[in-house]
């Protein structure tokens, strides 16, 4: 057999494998039996047909095509051993180049190679935002106002008051039965919502009901911007047919002691502030982190070198594509009716869209992986104690709140488990020590030992902290257009 290769700039090689014609007579004659096993030739028995009858009866080329199938399934691995390609996926059959000798064409994509250059010398200063006073007076409103009675009133609409609304949206721009872009949708509205940032259908829209009465009806027009949130209204000049269907006054309750204790978690006014205080520093810091990792790994990217083959990126679009198709269908719409609102079609909307998103976030993970290689990032056998442990116990607890209908979790269950469980500890670990050199709280010096030491460590259970839920309505759920 003899081996050329040649790569190609897509992170992928081309190899070019001739082979001896003898040897290629043996793959033939093993086609013309598994040919003959499956076609009826006149006068034999299933499989007992002579070569030469058989190459009569389907033909030279067949027979020739049978067994390069054959020799592809036997030597592919014995080419890419001889040409020593390691491939990161499947390869492909790019060419039959001649029959006589037999010499075929592969593409093998590569694995993918990423030089993070100089990353120990980035610095990114880690300066979260903290929780301000304003902030947590806004979250302790909302919840006075979510667990507020509602009471029927005669009086027209005001500011504070939650009128219960039907309204059809119909698109101006068309003129026949069906320019009704939805029909008697519920809606509550709290009118002068401060708290509301995202009123639908737009900003402003509760101003539009205010001195309603219970019973009346009124219109209202808008137009959309292009760039529009909402899909079904995007770039649309729509009239709103709206009915008044009931005003209520909303009584708050005080912020005091009694509203705290009536929580059923805590003991005083002062402990439910410290709650939230707590709960809205843990979500603070956990958006302060992302946009932190997110602007450190474009620093990173921007002097490593990424080479990766397309197959990847291909799998990351069906991976985004898969997503965005589940978040329309949770929105009751479906890939082609969301493509049609954008104007656009299926490989517009990749190439657009989805592709520069898929490379990005291929080319995030590869350079966290290298990061991770290059740190020797590690699980010590006490942490994967700790994890099997943990898992055994959160399976038990499952089991005893019914979750676990068949009463038993499987081997399968468990391992799956653990094994998510290894990859978020291992992805924190990764991520932690990338903040720590980025930021200069790591020394670059800090020696393989130490880094090692630092893995072996167990980590402490995680305390249950008191959680402050959400309640009744808030700014999301009262302006709901379902």
């Amino acid at each position: 057999m003899k081996i050329e290769t040649t790569p190609h700039e897509d992170h992928q090689v081309k190899i070019i494998a001739e082979f001896e014609p003898d040897f290629f007579e043996s793959y033939k004659k093993r086609a013309a039996r598994k040919i003959a096993n499956k076609t009826k030739i006149s006068g034999f028995r299933p499989g007992k047909a002579p070569y030469e009858m058989v190459v009569r009866y389907v033909g030279e080329g067949a027979v020739s095509e049978e067994a390069i199938e054959i020799l592809i399934d036997d030597q592919y691995a014995e080419i890419l051993k001889e040409a020593s390609i390691n491939p990161s996926g499947p390869g492909s059959l790019n060419e039959i180049i001649s029959l006589d000798p037999p010499k075929l064409s592969f593409i093998v994509p590569l694995p993918p190679e990423v030089d993070l250059g100089d990353y120990k010398s980035i610095r990114l200063p880690y300066t979260p935002d903290p929780v301000t006073e304003e902030e947590i007076e806004e979250f302790l409103k909302r919840m006075q106002r979510n667990y507020a009675s509602a009471e029927p009133t005669n009086e027209l609409s005001k500011n504070g008051d939650l009128v219960y609304i039907q309204m059809t949206g119909i698109d101006q721009a068309i003129s026949n039965t069906e320019n009704a872009i939805f029909t008697d949708r519920p809606l509550q509205v709290i009118l002068g919502d401060e708290l509301n940032k995202k009123e639908w259908p737009y900003q402003g829209f509760s101003k539009e009901l205010l001195g309603a009465a219970e019973g009346s009806e009124k219109e209202i027009e808008y137009e959309f911007p292009d760039d529009y949130d909402d899909i079904e209204l995007r770039g649309k000049k729509v009239t709103f047919k709206i009915k008044i269907q009931s005003v209520k006054n909303l009584v708050l309750p005080a912020l005091d002691d009694e509203f705290a204790k009536s929580l059923g978690q805590f003991d005083s006014y002062a402990d439910l502030e410290s709650s939230v205080k707590e709960q809205l520093t843990t979500n603070k810091n956990q958006e302060n982190e992302d946009q932190y990792y997110t602007d450190l790994l474009a620093k990173i990217a921007e002097q490593a070198t990424v080479k990766y083959p397309t197959f990847m990126v291909n799998e990351e679009i069906e991976h985004i594509l898969s997503s965005v198709k589940n978040d329309l269908s949770r929105q009751n719409l479906d890939f082609e009716t969301y493509l049609k609102v954008l104007n656009t079609d299926k490989e517009k909307y990749i190439e657009e869209n989805v592709k520069p998103a898929a490379e990005k976030r291929l080319r995030n993970s590869l350079i966290i992986d290298k990061f991770a290689q290059l740190e020797k990032i590690q699980i010590g056998k006490a942490d994967l104690d700790n994890i099997m442990n943990e898992t055994s116990l959160m399976m038990s607890e499952m089991k005893a709140e019914g979750k676990g209908k068949k009463g038993k979790f499987s081997k399968q269950q468990m391992d799956s488990a653990a094994y998510n469980a290894v990859t978020r500890l291992y992805n924190e670990r990764t991520l932690e020590r990338l903040k720590d050199l980025a930021s200069g709280k790591l020394d670059v010096e800090s020696t393989e030992n130490e880094i090692i030491e630092k893995t072996e460590k167990s980590e402490k259970p995680k305390s249950r902290k008191k959680k402050v839920t959400s309640p009744k309505i808030d700014e999301e759920s009262a302006p709901t257009k379902e």
